[in-house]
């Protein structure tokens, strides 16, 4: 009798275990969800719509100010906004910029959709990269980053911040603008070297005279008085209301010239005049005259009733060209009533033979040309300075050319070896060049000195590693068995915007992870959940995509295998639980004498027990069935 009763308190409390295995199983796979959520930030929604745009035939120019309402649609996966509560312009990834005074940046939901107000925010490009791009970041109260993203802005102008055509004007334009104060603020020379700045405190030691010579570039700084723009026009910027075209004069726009106004005031604080500074950027001067030509038009007359007005300035650093005449009937031009020119001898190309390597020998061409139409340069000193990152291993590094005719080149090749711990970056040689030519004019030898710099990209070896798959021996069928993958980045560079994914007879391949970067001797590893199909051998693949310093995308594979089992094929509980009767825990005579019900360590210690029990029962089992299964085999 005492036996049976034994059975049944087993019995009873294998099931009880049970029951609370599986109910423990399952809060803690709820517990794993919550700590697993996915943040990827490609899983919204994106629109935005252009609640007040400044700009002539609905388009975006540089300067100008520009509101959007960005509304973001969460996906499945997508970042929790819940608690987002300001948004921050990013600079550095987009064209548009932190606002200034007036400008409103609100976060505010919209059901299940977060919308964004931003008002009153300034495009401003800057770089090709740029154009065309809204970036921000989304804060929560603590101010602690929720979300970055980059939103393409389809109404963007990516051309020249000016319009650069010249619009027809109206039939009777006002020509009532009465100032124009006009300065040469910087100016370039043909090969886009700067020599001169106005705000320079040692112009006269670091750049040439502030001379405007054939091909040269220049950037002006124009005060313009007008008044018969409306006070309105200081109060919103003016930037957007104001136009600038060059035409015909003795300059013209390139691709790389943009009209910017700056600085607007009322000075009479009556709304009946303004005064602004309008910059004028990479003009060419086309070596005729010195005459620039600008026609300044309203807001208004986009809509062709406004004002416009035209200008001429003169340009006292423009140095017209003069072609040598034939005085003589010779055939050849008469230099003799003007001084030449001073020749400058430039780098007019340079190789290295593609892709440099850290640790790497390569050979350097350099090829010197002499600008100069009509005077020849003779006993040329070459210069070569190397920076830290580079060196010279096959000559000195100077040089001697005895002669360099007009309008000539001459290369030099010399072996440069980029150190084992050059920095992947580009680094930069200076080259200088000491020669002398004649003036035949004064009849003298003259000196003179150039100095050129070129860049070197050196990249470091890729050495980034998988180095194992830390997968179980045995996996469960039915149940989520973990494995984990690692890797190394051995090289001296940093290696960008890792990404993982899994494949495999499994349940759930495609599994995808993003790692982000990972630094020059880091270490890092990435966990999968797989779900076996079915019993037997389980094999599949992780492979790892990332970028090199050069941008370029390249991917490691690694295979994993384990082999799976079922955990309740055959399991059967000694006695089965036939003879469990859950009315004998009522049977009294199961309990000492003088208790009424049992006490609940000794239940705790019995529940322990069972488990201890069942785990070595089914370990048992288990052992029994793969024994089995080896015999079967031999």
């Amino acid at each position: 009798m005492k036996t049976k009763v034994i059975k049944r308190v087993i019995a009873f409390a294998l099931a009880t275990l049970i029951i609370l295995g599986t109910l423990g199983y399952f809060f803690s796979m709820i517990a794993w969800a919550k700590e697993n959520v996915a943040t990827d930030i490609n899983n919204f929604g994106v629109t935005y719509e252009i609640t007040a745009d400044e700009g002539n035939d609905k388009k975006i120019n540089a300067n100008e100010k520009v509101s959007f309402k960005v509304t973001l649609e969460p996906k499945a996966g997508a970042v929790d906004l819940s608690d987002a509560s300001s948004v921050e312009i990013n600079h550095n990834d987009g064209g548009f910029v932190n606002p200034a005074t007036g400008s409103t940046l609100n976060v505010t939901k919209d059901n299940n959709n977060t919308v964004l107000a931003l008002t009153n925010i300034d495009y401003q490009p800057g770089s090709e990269a740029k154009k065309g791009k809204l970036a921000f970041k989304i804060k929560n109260s603590s101010g602690t980053d929720l979300l970055s993203m980059i939103v393409p802005i389809e109404e963007c102008n990516t051309g020249s911040g000016g319009d650069v055509d010249n619009p027809d004007p109206p039939s009777q334009p006002d020509p009532v603008q009465n100032t124009m104060d006009c300065t040469l603020w910087q100016a370039w020379d043909s090969r886009g070297n700067l020599i001169y700045d106005f705000n320079s405190d040692s112009q006269n030691d670091t750049l040439r005279a502030p001379t405007l010579t054939s091909g040269c570039t220049a950037t002006f700084r124009i005060r313009i008085s007008n008044p018969n723009a409306a006070a309105a026009d200081v109060g919103d910027g003016i930037n957007s209301y104001v136009n600038a075209v060059v035409s015909g004069g003795s300059f013209v726009p390139t691709e790389d010239s943009k009209y910017i106004v700056k600085n607007p005031t009322d000075p009479n604080g009556e709304g009946n005049g303004v005064v602004y500074e309008l910059e004028l950027t990479k003009l060419k001067y086309t070596g005729k005259g010195n005459i620039l030509n600008l026609t300044i038009k309203s807001k208004e007359a986009y809509a062709e009733k406004g004002y416009y007005s035209t200008h001429q300035a003169t340009i006292d650093a423009c140095v017209p060209y003069t072609p040598p005449v034939d005085n003589d009937d010779d055939g050849k031009p008469d230099y003799s009533d003007m001084q030449m020119a001073t020749p400058y001898v430039i780098v007019s190309n340079y190789s290295y033979g593609g892709t440099v390597t850290a640790g790497q020998t390569f050979p350097l061409s350099i090829t010197l040309y002499n600008t100069s139409r009509n005077i020849d340069v003779t006993n040329m000193m070459v210069t070569i300075t190397m920076p830290e990152a580079l060196m010279l291993t096959s000559s000195s590094n100077t040089f001697y050319i005895d002669h360099l005719d007009t309008e000539s080149s001459v290369s030099q090749t010399v072996q440069v070896t980029a150190k084992v711990n050059a920095a992947p970056q580009s680094h930069n040689i200076d080259i200088s060049m000491k020669y002398q030519y004649i003036d035949d004019h004064l009849v003298s030898r003259r000196d003179n000195s150039t100095q050129e710099t070129i860049s070197i990209p050196v990249v470091q070896i890729d050495r980034f590693q998988v180095t194992g798959v830390d997968a179980p021996a045995e996996a469960y069928l039915g149940e989520e068995n973990y494995l984990t993958v690692n890797f190394v980045n051995k090289g001296r560079s940093d290696v960008y915007n890792l990404s993982a994914e899994i494949s495999g007879d499994i349940q759930n391949p495609g599994q995808q992870q993003n790692l982000g970067n990972l630094t020059s001797g880091s270490t890092g590893s990435a966990e999968f959940t797989i779900l076996p199909n079915g019993e037997g051998v389980c094999n599949g693949e992780i492979k790892i995509i990332y970028e090199d310093t050069n941008m370029e995308e390249k991917t490691a594979t690694i295979l994993w295998s384990t082999t799976v089992v079922d955990p309740s094929a055959g399991m059967e509980f000694p006695g089965g639980m036939g003879d469990f009767d859950p009315g004998m825990m009522d049977d009294p005579s199961l309990m000492d004498e003088g208790e009424k019900k049992p006490s609940w360590p000794f239940i705790a210690g019995g529940v322990a027990v069972a488990a201890l029990v069942v785990g070595l029962l089914v370990r048992r089992h288990i052992l029994k069935k793969r024994s089995e299964e080896e015999d079967a085999n031999l």
